[in-house]
């Protein structure tokens, strides 16, 4: 039985959890050849104050390039989709 525990920064909308956990339901169910309801998916909102890399808070980062959390995500998703 997979327990999987992923953490992810906070904003995502529930769409994209969904999506997310469904993703990862059906991928273990693939490679570990398990059923869908034995996996468990714990997922873990980080505040963007609480992550940081290479000596920055990501906080900081955003609102150095300009960005909310909000304009963040949606930069992203676009930049993932093209």
């Amino acid at each position: 039985m997979p327990i999987i525990h992923a953490s992810i920064l906070e904003g995502r909308s529930i769409e994209v959890k969904r999506a997310y956990i469904k993703a990862l339901t059906d991928c273990s169910v693939e490679v570990l050849q398990c059923r869908p309801e034995n996996v468990t998916i714990v997922l873990s909102e980080m505040p963007f104050e609480h992550y940081g890399r290479a000596g920055k808070m990501k906080l900081d980062e955003l609102t150095e390039a300009g960005l909310t959390v909000e304009s963040y995500h949606a930069r992203e998703t676009k930049k993932n989709r093209t």
